[in-house]
């Protein structure tokens, strides 16, 4: 019989899939509680998670979520990072923190939407433009052929005006005159 905390982290586990962008599944053997710590502020920081769950729950939640693909990569002692918006900042960061630990700590592979996908992509998303990067080029592009048009609208709005005044001066020498 499931107690009613297991159920209640199926539950938050299963929420969490099904909200996921991609989930990068890790070993998390050898790493102290303040490096988890600190993996997980980081990960926070960028709009992403870092779970540790038991395999069982983890199946049960993948399963209620649609995602029984990450089956096969839940042996050992797992960890999750779950990305929900910004895919490249959470897998540039745990990239880096991996390197940076020193550690062996293994990327078994990932689920991207329910894609499943290979510790090697772990660095293509790392690579990929962040979302604000993406939408920065995105407004670049549509800025700039807009900002043409303005500016060919007010050149166009100068020389008119030019010649209004050229016209009014020269009516205005001619008035003169007579």
């Amino acid at each position: 019989m499931p107690t009613e905390r297991k159920v209640e982290t199926v539950r938050e586990l299963a929420d969490r899939l099904q909200r996921m962008q991609v989930a990068i599944v890790t070993d998390y053997r050898g790493l102290s509680v303040a490096e988890i710590t600190a993996l997980r502020r980081q990960l926070r920081e960028k709009g992403a998670e870092f779970v540790v769950a038991k395999n069982t729950l983890t199946r049960l939640a993948a399963r209620e979520a649609g995602k029984d693909g990450i089956e096969p990569l839940l042996e050992g002692p797992t960890a999750l990072a779950i990305a929900y918006d910004d895919i490249p900042g959470m897998a540039k960061t745990l990239s880096n923190f991996l390197k940076e630990s020193k550690k062996d700590i293994k990327v078994r592979g990932g689920l991207l939407g329910s894609q499943l996908i290979g510790p090697q992509d772990l660095e293509r998303l790392a690579t990929m433009p962040t979302r604000e990067q993406s939408i920065a080029k995105v407004l670049g592009g549509v800025q700039a052929p807009a900002s043409r048009i303005v500016g060919a609208l007010n050149g166009v709005m100068r020389n008119i005006a030019y010649i209004l005044k050229a016209y009014s001066e020269k009516e205005g020498a001619a008035t003169s005159a007579s």
